[in-house]
């Protein structure tokens, strides 16, 4: 409750004086006010989300709004029946931003049909307030989700999507927050287990390879806000991680802090790099496929060569399944002997289902492409 001059808060007791004395209140109107403000359960919880926010939610929690990459964590979950409001941007059919490059998405085409609450960078407290969720998940920071909580009254929960590779701790613990508000903690451990198990077997075959012959790769065509074209690249990629591959960008100087260490090449240190194996992200495959096309790159003999391969695009990391499967696909193309075994569609189909309940790589190829080999691309010679 804001203070008579706006200098933080005053407690329930304070206000009720306040308005007692100051402002002659009705009995009346004094017994709407505190039905109002106790119209939360008094026995409700006490929890600490993933920004440190201490936040009171109610016992028994049927509606939600989630925002800023927070549905990805709630469909991990299988909490969409919960939902009632999306993004404008979860109603979209773009290429990238829209159903058809999120798989939760897709998993879920019943979202489609919710009400919008506002855009990721614009939610409207008045949608959000009519469609009368007991708690509001965000993905973004404290301040916005302070200021959103104090707009509409209701419980908001910072829960970021997170990442795998080095944000994994922080995706673990923002799977176990939400598991245990919506009462799904053992499909959190679930989820939290399949990654553990996947990255296990991945190690396994890994070790085979000698360090001597692991392959040196890089990836191009990643988005992050907009597109960047091959050029666009991330340090510390999980999926390399994950798959022994050496990323030839990790020992670059970077003048500035990263965003999940992606970042845009200059291309005149690209061409000094000379990976082995180029892989490409397909949701900026366009504008890549043209800097393929200019006789600056043909010559480098990965490109000369046709060691090029398309990768399907995830969101950030947020999309676990995805990221499990390229870092398959990407073990596969550079050590084929030690990932003979593993049927790539197979593989991310198993994934697919796993996480959000039904298999995706048929649709995800029909809109990229698919994990292949990049000859179609006809750059000239």
């Amino acid at each position: 409750i804001p203070s008579r001059k706006g200098r933080g808060k005053c407690t329930f007791d304070e206000f009720i004086k306040l308005n007692v004395h100051k402002r002659k209140m009705t009995g009346a109107a004094l017994v709407g006010l505190s039905l109002a403000f106790f119209a939360a359960p008094i026995q409700a919880g006490v929890i600490t989300d993933m920004a440190g926010r201490k936040v009171v939610l109610p016992e028994k929690i049927e509606r939600v709004v989630a925002l800023q990459g927070a549905l990805s964590v709630l469909c991990c979950l299988d909490c969409t029946d919960r939902v009632v409001g999306v993004e404008n941007e979860e109603l979209s059919s773009m290429h990238w931003i829209g159903e058809k490059g999120r798989t939760y998405s897709m998993a879920n085409p019943g979202l489609a049909g919710l009400p919008a609450v506002g855009s990721r960078q614009n939610p409207l407290p008045e949608k959000i307030i009519s469609l009368k969720p007991q708690v509001v998940f965000t993905g973004g920071v404290a301040d916005s989700a302070d200021q959103l909580q104090r707009q509409t009254g209701i419980p908001v929960v910072v829960l970021p999507p997170g990442e795998l590779g080095a944000g994994e701790t922080r995706f673990y613990q923002t799977l176990r927050l939400a598991g245990s508000i919506c009462g799904k903690t053992e499909q959190a451990k679930r989820c939290i287990s399949r990654i553990e198990k996947e990255k296990a077997e991945l190690a396994a075959r890994i070790t085979q390879i000698p360090q001597g012959e692991r392959k040196r790769a890089y990836v191009g065509g990643l988005q992050f806000r907009v597109g960047h074209g091959l050029m666009g690249t991330s340090r510390a990629y999980p999926p390399f991680q994950m798959a022994g591959a050496i990323n030839v960008v990790d020992a670059l100087p970077v003048a500035r802090t990263l965003i999940k260490g992606r970042f845009t090449l200059e291309r005149e240190v690209f061409l000094t790099l000379s990976p082995d194996v180029i892989f490409v992200s397909e949701s900026g495959l366009d504008s890549a496929a043209g800097e393929l096309s200019s006789p600056v790159y043909r010559e480098l003999p990965a490109i000369r060569e046709g060691r090029v391969y398309g990768l399907l695009p995830h969101y950030y990391s947020a999309d676990p399944a995805t990221v499990l499967a390229e870092a398959w696909y990407v073990g596969k193309v550079l050590y084929p002997e030690a990932f003979r075994d593993i049927e790539i569609a197979k593989k991310a189909d198993e994934l697919y289902a796993f996480f959000y309940g039904r298999p995706l790589y048929a649709e995800m190829k029909n809109n990229f492409g698919g994990f292949k080999p990049l000859v179609e691309i006809r750059w000239k010679r």
